[in-house]
């Protein structure tokens, strides 16, 4: 029989407790669960492809600078360097930084030539990249919320402008993706001292650093700013370790020597942010300055006023731009891009405007509160993004320019919402919301993210989502382009690859027609100015366009002043005069055909050669507009048809052939008939009657 077993007090008092748990400690064990992290990132991943794969258009976007990135890639794809290949010679190209273009080259390697659709896709697939890094970088910010983390990185999932420039052959993505890279990188190396301190992996991390600055300027020009924001960052770090040093020195402490090592260390990262800057800039410098091409065209850019062909000249100018965009900005763009809130440049801004102008950049501002010197550099680049984009030309005012800064607008306007609820609960007297303050305002968050930031978003995506899975047809409902579209279409189809077009919208002409060559024309110039161009360039072909004004202003007159020069290839659509439609004709040109001589009150006078678009020729004396007097006439294959004298247009007096309905005569005339010796015969070269004729009638046959 067992005992039961008796257990004293002295024994239970031995045994160890187990302290209990409270629900906030469970919580921030799953927080801090590396698994848990894993599945968050799921959830971002799934979230992503969904709102990618609703907005992503396989259509080409009608922006021509994406077609130009394109074509760009080719040239350095085929070996032809960095140049121009849409024109009708191969020239360097000097607008356009050759990042991007390196990029879509290296893609090129993987696509079937022609096949765009790739190139988007890594834009996409960067975007996701991004992401992902955003959220370990907001997460380190914000000292370890992963929740708040990952509810902005949702949001960033359903940004209209992120989503929609994800699916554009540009070079926002791959700009954006190079920014986070830095910021990321900077804010891991943040925790070091010295270089004493660095792994193999922070060396890495450093040369990945480095490599992005250089390849940043290469990306878009607008990378500048990412850079001094850098530098600034770093000597403002150097700085306050010099400052904090200067204080310490005389103790002579262990905490003395690290703010110098902490001096030394920022300074010298500043140096190496330049280091690479500077080279880039100095090799793209040489480059144009070996090709001749000595001003980068984004100065005479940044000095346009109006899109009238002004120019920037006085203090007004730059104040009244700087004015301008900073209200565009402020109660426009800002306020779109967080709040998704519509407007027209057109219209006039109004006190509900201000209102949520200054409701948006006020959280944005809070949301700097309590970021340390990570937040401090988002700041930094911040301001230095906005200055340069206050001082831009105000017709380029568009969230296209500022895109790349689009998630840390977002980030720090839901952290600003994070910060004033925090410091609200703060203050409450009572010890539970007090104590819990952060976790209070990290539920606000995400209830303000997932039940406003979010749907916002999601709503403002319709219309991308609706353009993605229409035709061009269904998307543009403009039926000029439409016909410009097919015209483009039929010129692939049907013109030589030798064909030298002039027309609008080369780089959309460029992709749209399989690769062939054209040229824009020079807008609003004379009749003359334009043949003289159109010889210029050796052209062989027009498109006359009513998709814009300019070919129907500029091209039209030359048409009806010189029809000679002009044939009609192919026309597309009829006039409709309700709609404002006109036709789009493709037009042969030939700078040989139609007169050259003297004009005299818009008539032919004197000696002149006219060539005629089926090949023949006359060349003689015009009077009144037609032959008269002594002049040869030469038929389709340059053999002499008439040589002699005419009279108002006719033959008269001399030798050549002429065809009576299917029979031919050849030989003399005289007053406009045959006289003299003559040969008449049929289409098979029998001869039917032959000998002296006297005013067409044979008199002594032979």
């Amino acid at each position: 029989m067992k005992q039961k077993k008796n257990y004293s007090s002295a024994s239970r008092q031995q045994k160890p407790s187990q302290p209990k748990r409270s629900f906030m400690d469970a919580v921030k064990m799953v927080l801090s669960n590396r698994f848990f992290h894993i599945g968050l990132l799921a959830i971002v991943a799934v979230v992503f492809y969904i709102n990618y794969d609703a907005v992503f258009d396989k259509k080409l976007d009608m922006n021509g600078d994406n077609i130009v990135y394109y074509s760009l890639g080719q040239s350095l794809h085929n070996g032809t360097g960095y140049s121009d290949i849409m024109g009708f010679e191969v020239k360097p190209h000097t607008h356009f930084p050759p990042g991007y273009p390196a990029f879509i080259s290296a893609l090129l390697n993987f696509t079937r030539d022609g096949n765009y659709l790739p190139i988007k896709k890594a834009n996409g697939f960067l975007l996701f990249l991004s992401i992902i890094m955003l959220f370990y970088m907001m997460k380190k910010i914000t000292k370890n919320n992963i929740i708040l983390a990952f509810s902005v990185a949702i949001l960033f999932c359903f940004q209209k402008d992120l989503l929609r420039w994800s699916t554009i052959m540009m070079s926002e993505m791959l700009f954006l993706f190079l920014t986070v890279v830095v910021i990321s990188v900077a804010l891991l190396l943040h925790r070091r001292k010295s270089f004493r301190e660095y792994s193999k992996w922070d060396f890495a991390a450093l040369g990945a650093m480095l490599l992005s600055i250089a390849y940043i300027y290469f990306v878009r020009t607008m990378g500048i700013s990412m850079i001094l924001a850098l530098c600034g960052w770093y000597m403002s770090l150097a700085l306050w370790k010099g400052y904090k040093y200067l204080k310490t020195k005389k103790e002579e402490s262990t905490e003395s020597v690290t703010y110098r090592k902490g001096l030394c260390y920022y300074a010298c990262m500043a140096i190496l942010v330049l280091l690479p800057f500077g080279i880039s800039k100095v090799a793209w410098g040489v480059r144009n300055q070996a090709i001749g091409h000595v001003q980068t065209d984004y100065i005479s850019d940044f000095k346009k006023k109006g899109g009238n062909g002004e120019v920037m000249t006085t203090w007004s100018d730059w104040s009244e731009r700087v004015y301008s965009n900073a209200k565009s900005y402020l109660t426009k763009l800002m306020p779109e891009t967080v709040l998704t809130k519509p407007f027209e440049k057109k219209d006039p801004i109004t006190g509900y405007d201000i209102m949520i102008g200054f409701f948006v950049f006020g959280l944005v501002i809070i949301g700097f509160i309590h970021t340390g010197w990570g937040g401090f550099l988002l700041f930094s680049y911040l301001a230095v993004s906005f200055g340069v984009l206050l001082f831009w030309p105000e017709q380029y005012t568009s969230v296209r320019y500022y895109v790349a800064i689009v998630p840390l607008i977002l980030f720090l306007f839901v952290n600003g919402i994070w910060n004033i609820v925090s410091f609200l609960a703060s203050k409450i007297k009572m010890g539970w919301i007090q104590s819990h303050s952060s976790v209070i305002a990290t539920v606000i968050v995400v209830i303000a993210t997932f039940f406003w930031l979010v749907p916002l978003q999601s709503e403002a995506q319709a219309n991308y989502r609706q353009l993605a899975k229409c035709s061009y047809k269904q998307m543009v409902g403009d039926q000029n382009f439409l016909n410009y579209y097919e015209a483009m279409d039929w010129c692939g189809k049907n013109l030589p690859d030798s064909s030298r077009m002039v027309c609008r919208k080369p780089e959309l002409y460029y992709i749209y027609s399989g690769f062939k060559k054209s040229v824009s024309f020079p807008y609003y110039a004379s009749v003359d100015t334009v043949i003289s161009y159109l010889n210029k360039v050796n052209a062989t072909n027009i498109i006359l366009d009513n998709w814009f004004k300019h070919a129907y202003v500029t091209l039209y007159p030359a048409v009806k002043k010189y029809p000679e020069k002009f044939k009609v290839l192919h026309t597309i659509g009829k006039v409709d005069t309700v709609n404002k439609v006109n036709p789009v004709y493709i037009i042969k040109y030939n700078y040989k055909w139609g007169f050259d001589g003297k004009i005299v009150n818009g008539k032919k006078e004197g000696y002149g050669v006219f060539n005629y678009q089926d090949g023949r020729r006359y060349v003689g004396n015009y009077v009144n507009d037609r032959p008269d007097g002594e002049g040869e006439f030469y038929d389709f294959n340059g053999k002499l048809q008439f040589k002699g004298t005419w009279r108002a247009g006719n033959y008269m007096d001399g030798k050549g052939y002429a065809f009576y309905g299917d029979k031919k005569y050849e030989g003399e005339y005289k007053n406009g008939s045959p006289s003299g010796y003559g040969v008449y015969s049929d289409t098979l070269g029998h001869v039917i009657a032959k000998g002296i004729w006297r005013n067409g009638t044979l008199v002594q046959p032979q």
